[in-house]
């Protein structure tokens, strides 16, 4: 099998990739950082995020499995206690593998339209002034939201920035998007959803509005642009990544080690 890695910069996380490169070319597995089947990234979810992107145009080709060098790794399964075992597991196929829809995100501009993928979310935040913007789930309007922005996160996104704005823990295995308000008004003269919302795999949520000082943000990366953006539309994507993990893998122990255990 081929392999790459993508890792933090720090010295352990660089001793770590050393290693394990050491043990699987032992072992008859091949260095190849242009055409890998598999990509072993070192670090933790912003590494994950950061090595999606980079082989983002050879998915189809590419299955990713993490070995966390930091304090916490979302989408890691190994710890860098653990290279004999994946050493192990990786020799005798021994894991299971999931793929994970992207989110698609059409911008549109008045004589452009871009393209971006996303493995979170994508955010639509205004630091400056209250944003306002229509929101249209499969062209029927939902709410004129007023307030700090929005975002659209996918089920292995829920955990992330989603979480921390009050939206709800989804489990990776249900293919859906979520729309969550960022500090939305809410008095007798404005008033929008207020709460989550969980929509099924064939949506598409549109904004529309006065986007000409929103700052436009997906997973690790932030857009600036000089041209006026007129709407955003998001859907789920066919366009998936693979994702390796243990055989014992267990959503509700991850969560529980994650968020609960001190």
């Amino acid at each position: 099998m081929r392999f790459a890695f993508y890792s933090r910069t720090d010295e352990y996380s660089c001793a770590v990739q050393t290693e394990l490169q050491s043990k699987l070319v032992a072992r008859g597995f091949i260095y190849d950082e242009k055409t890998p089947e598999l990509v072993i990234f070192v670090g933790g979810d912003g590494t994950f995020l950061r090595a999606v992107h980079h082989y983002l145009k050879k998915l189809d080709d590419i299955t990713f499995v993490g070995v966390r060098s930091g304090t916490l790794g979302f989408f890691c399964d190994y710890g860098c206690e653990e290279i004999e075992r994946l050493v192990e597991d990786l020799t005798k196929e021994s894991t299971k593998t999931f793929e994970y829809r992207l989110l698609e995100v059409g911008l549109n501009y008045d004589h452009q339209r871009r393209k971006i993928y996303a493995v979170n979310e994508v955010r639509l935040e205004n630091p400056f002034h209250t944003m306002t913007s229509d929101v249209a789930i499969d062209g029927r309007s939902l709410e004129r939201f007023r307030g700090n922005g929005l975002i659209v996160c996918s089920s292995i996104g829920s955990s992330a920035y989603n979480k921390s704005l009050g939206g709800a823990l989804i489990d990776p295995n249900l293919v859906t998007m979520q729309l969550t308000e960022i500090a939305t008004i809410q008095n007798n003269a404005y008033r929008s959803l207020g709460s989550s919302l969980v929509l099924s795999s064939d949506r598409v949520i549109t904004f529309k509005g006065d986007f000409s000082h929103t700052v436009v943000g997906y997973d690790h990366v932030v857009m600036e642009s000089k041209i006026a953006l007129n709407s955003v539309d998001v859907r789920l994507s066919r366009k998936t990544l693979k994702l390796m993990h243990k055989n014992q893998h267990e959503y509700c122990e991850l969560i529980h080690k994650t968020f609960v255990v001190d």
